[in-house]
């Protein structure tokens, strides 16, 4: 999902969730959970958009309008030992801004 599908999105209310993903290994990227699926925020050269810090996510968001997200620091341990997909909201800080 490029930027201008996100703005989209946030315009139209058709977003579920807004998650900032922290991996230890890698720096943060924007999912976003809508109504037509789960899907990365990308360039318009569709390469994944990444973070230095939650300012950077922050940045990217309120250009489109969305003031909420959840903070999902997944441990790079946890990744590769369990079996299933982590579930994000139980495991997610729920951030304004």
């Amino acid at each position: 999902m490029n930027v201008s599908d996100f703005e989209d999105l946030a315009q139209s209310s058709r977003l579920k969730a807004v998650n900032f993903v922290e991996s230890g290994c890698g720096p943060m990227v924007i999912e976003v959970e809508s109504d037509q699926g789960t899907d990365l925020i990308r360039d318009r050269h569709g390469e994944i958009i990444t973070c230095q810090n939650v300012s950077q996510a922050y940045a990217v968001c309120q250009k489109a309008g969305v003031h909420e997200a959840n903070l999902v620091q997944v441990i790079p341990h946890d990744e590769t030992c369990s079996g299933v997909i982590m579930d994000y909201h139980r495991d997610s800080i729920p951030l304004k801004f």
